[in-house]
This record gives C-alpha cells, sequence and structure tokens, in this order.
C-alpha cells in the first residue's frame, strides 16, 4: 500500500469515527426534545419517543403555564446580562493593568485573582448565604449576581490576560510615539486588537451564567430564581410522581437560546480562544 493510499485510508477512518461520534453527541438532545413532543415520556422505549407516536405540545404549554417560564427566564436574563457587563468593566481593565507589572509583583497578583477558581462553589455556598444575611441581601437578585461575580472575574481575568499578552509591543509603543496616553494607549491601540479575545470572553460568561444552578439553588429568593431553578417544581415529590415530559419541555426552552446562540457566535469564539493561545 502505498504512502498516499494510507493516507487516504487514515482520512476515512477519522471522518468515520468523527462521524459515529457525532450521532452519538446528538442523541441525548433528540431524545430530550422527543420526551418534549410525546404526552407520555415515561416507560416509553426510545424508539417509540423518536417517533413521536403520542405527538403533543402540552408538555411547552404546562412549562408556560404552571412553570412561570417568563418569569424565571427574565430571572436568567437580567442575571446573565449584568454578570456580562460588569465582569467586562471590571476585568478588561484590571487584565490590561496585570500585563503591564512585571516580575514577582504580577505573579502573585495573578495568583491571587485565579486562586478563587481553585475553589470548589459548593465550599463557597454557606459561607456566602450567611455573608448576604448580614448584608439583607439574601434571596435577592443582586447577591445572586454577587455570586456569579465571585465565579467570573477570576475566570475571565486570567482569560484577559492571556488576550493583551498577544498584543505586540511594537504597536504600544507606536502609539506612544504619537503620544498617547495611558489611558487612550489602551482604549484605541489595544483594546481594538483583542476584540475578538473579548467577545468570546462575554459569550462564555453569559453562558456559565445562563447555566449555573448550585448558587441559585442556595442564594436565590423565590423572586430572584432563574430556569435552572424553576424546572425543579416538576420534579414532584412522595405523592405526586415528576412529571418527565413538562421537564423535558422546560429544559428544551432553556437549553434552546443557548445552542441557538452558541451556534451564532461559534466563529466569534473561535476566533477569540484562538488568538488568546498565540502569542505573538
Amino acid at each position: 500500500m502505498t504512502g498516499r493510499a494510507k493516507r487516504r485510508l487514515v482520512a476515512v477512518a477519522v471522518h468515520a469515527g468523527l462521524s459515529v461520534w457525532l450521532v452519538i453527541s446528538l442523541v441525548p438532545p433528540l431524545m430530550l426534545l422527543a420526551a418534549a413532543l410525546n404526552r407520555t415520556a415515561l416507560f416509553r422505549g426510545p424508539l417509540d419517543l423518536l417517533l413521536l407516536r403520542e405527538a403533543t405540545l402540552e408538555n411547552f404549554t404546562a412549562a408556560f403555564d404552571r412553570g412561570d417560564f417568563l418569569f424565571f427566564f427574565a430571572n436568567s436574563l437580567i442575571i446573565s446580562v449584568a454578570a456580562v457587563a460588569i465582569t467586562l468593566v471590571v476585568c478588561v481593565p484590571l487584565a490590561y493593568g496585570l500585563t503591564k507589572i512585571g516580575g514577582r509583583v504580577r505573579a502573585n497578583v495573578s495568583f491571587a485573582v485565579l486562586a478563587m477558581r481553585f475553589v470548589p462553589y459548593v465550599v463557597l455556598a454557606l459561607p456566602m448565604f450567611l455573608l448576604f444575611v448580614n448584608l439583607g441581601l439574601s434571596g435577592s437578585l443582586l447577591g445572586l449576581l454577587l455570586a456569579h461575580l465571585a465565579i467570573h472575574i477570576p475566570f475571565a481575568t486570567w482569560m484577559m490576560v492571556g488576550f493583551f499578552d498577544t498584543v505586540p509591543k511594537e504597536i504600544e509603543e507606536a502609539g506612544i510615539v504619537d503620544g498617547c496616553g495611558p489611558w487612550r494607549l489602551f482604549w484605541t491601540v489595544s483594546l481594538p486588537v483583542v476584540r475578538s479575545g473579548v467577545t468570546a470572553m462575554a459569550i462564555l460568561v453569559f453562558i456559565i451564567s445562563w447555566n449555573e444552578y448550585l448558587f441559585a439553588l442556595f442564594l436565590a429568593g423565590a423572586d430572584a430564581q432563574p430556569l435552572t431553578v424553576g424546572v425543579t417544581r416538576f420534579l414532584g415529590g412522595l405523592e405526586q410522581g415528576a412529571e418527565y415530559g413538562v421537564i423535558a419541555a422546560y429544559s428544551t426552552l432553556i437549553v434552546a437560546p443557548v445552542i441557538l446562540f452558541s451556534l451564532v457566535a461559534n466563529r466569534l469564539i473561535v476566533a477569540g480562544m484562538t488568538a488568546g493561545a498565540v502569542k505573538g
């Protein structure tokens, strides 16, 4: 077998493996959607679900009517958008400043910022709850937002430091020669270079906030609960079983905006992550 034939065989095998992996990866979301569109999702075989033998939209109607979907959707949207906005305002200048600090000081500050990521979220839930009770923020949207920022700020700062490190020094030196001050140098020279990285960071922060469940479960009150907690009202109890069809419909409505958003922004995410991975 020639070298060209071997390469072609390897390419065919890789594509076949990726195709199989794609099909396997699509099974869970397809099953979720099928369960949402069937009247009785429990005790039905996968084939029966996928063939939609008892197709109905009642589960989606129940999610909106009995699940107060729009109320929880508004809370999730407020928290996610606010988290993105505050993270951008705080982390982009912070990361830029860290790139201008040299030596041990930068290493220590960067480690202190990143150290928050080393702590499991479940360890932070109880201390935050007690702190928010004393501050009068328990159960509020503001308290939940602060908890989200505790997650996002170390992660986003660490990402943005990598992006700002890719800005060529020659560009900034040329800006200084042209008379740019520190603020103008940041705003008009460095920031446009890392624009794709900022966009990628904002998208990832939004997705993390939208999907966050642990802090929402521990810290959010009845008026501040997001979608990830709202779906739990259909889990039932000892007397009433879980409504799996409605749960599937509710879950579909939760993940659909994120999936659509990710598909639209996929190019920006890849461009931003690639820019942060290459130093030049």
